[in-house]
């Protein structure tokens, strides 16, 4: 399983592009149909939808045998449950609202075994229920992708610093909440929001590290976002092209009927 992992970092090191789509809702159908459609990577959102570890666990079964990583976005930055997460079988965590040098370094730290890390060994899943433990635990500290989230203005201030963690392999950027902690929750072009995010890029770009936006951006704006450094690109999630895919079929629908006959007074 690590070999995947393996091979985004390396085309990521040499400045590809991993294309990747959300998957936000607790269903297998949805995860089993996302690992059909061939993304380089998937963000498994359990910060902001009800996973629990079970979900997790089938969910990212359809995954085993494509080329797509998975990457979990964890509820917080916990090292019992990155651990849990891990043995599960994800690829990489995403470590949300990563504010500090130390919270980055625990972050690491989470996802490696020791000497290098902290986490416990017990990899059930991951290494195929102890059938593939040895080359497993010879990969896991070199493979597991770690990307802290950037979700505060005043960590913008001191990203250079952030990343120069050793571990780190991409940082995501939470456009949303850093807005709210300046003041103006979603108003990603005011000006401090804006100048917070162009610095993580323009720091992350300067250090080789893939940035990664962290919310869906349209596709065509992909050459232009990889250019600035985000090369980590989320171009679809499951729920807006539910919603909108539903909507857009009603409203052609809607469009096409015929209009009802006028009533007519007698």
């Amino acid at each position: 399983m690590p070999e995947r992992a393996l091979a985004l970092k390396r085309r990521l090191r040499d400045g590809g592009v991993a294309i990747g789509a959300f998957l936000t809702l607790a269903d297998p159908a949805v995860a089993e149909i996302l690992a059909g459609a061939g993304y380089d990577w998937v963000w498994i959102d359990t910060e902001h939808s009800p996973w629990s570890l079970r979900d997790l666990q089938t969910s990212l079964m359809p995954f085993l045998r494509t080329a797509t990583v998975p990457i979990v976005r964890v509820p917080w930055n916990d090292h019992v449950r990155i651990k849990q997460v891990l043995d599960a079988g994800a690829l990489g965590i995403v470590g949300p609202m990563v504010r500090t040098v130390a919270e980055a370094e625990a972050l690491v730290a989470a996802c490696r075994y020791p000497p290098v890390g902290v986490r416990g060994f017990g990899p059930r899943r991951a290494s195929a229920w102890g059938r593939n433990i040895e080359p497993y635990m010879a990969q896991a500290n070199e493979a597991i992708f770690v990307m802290p989230q950037i979700e505060d203005w005043r960590t913008a201030e001191i990203i250079d610093e952030v990343l120069a963690v050793q571990g780190i392999d991409g940082v995501a950027i939470g456009p949303n909440d850093l807005s709210g902690t300046v003041g103006a929750l979603r108003q990603h072009d005011h000006p401090k929001v804006k100048g917070s995010i162009e610095r993580i890029i323009a720091t992350a770009k300067a250090r080789g590290i893939p940035a990664c936006m962290g919310i869906v951006t349209a596709p065509e704006r992909t050459a232009e976002l990889a250019a600035t450094g985000v090369r980590m690109i989320l171009v679809a999630a499951d729920v807006g092209l539910l919603v909108g895919g539903y909507d857009r079929a009603l409203s052609a629908a809607r469009g096409a009927a015929p209009a009802a006959a006028a009533e007519v007074d007698v």
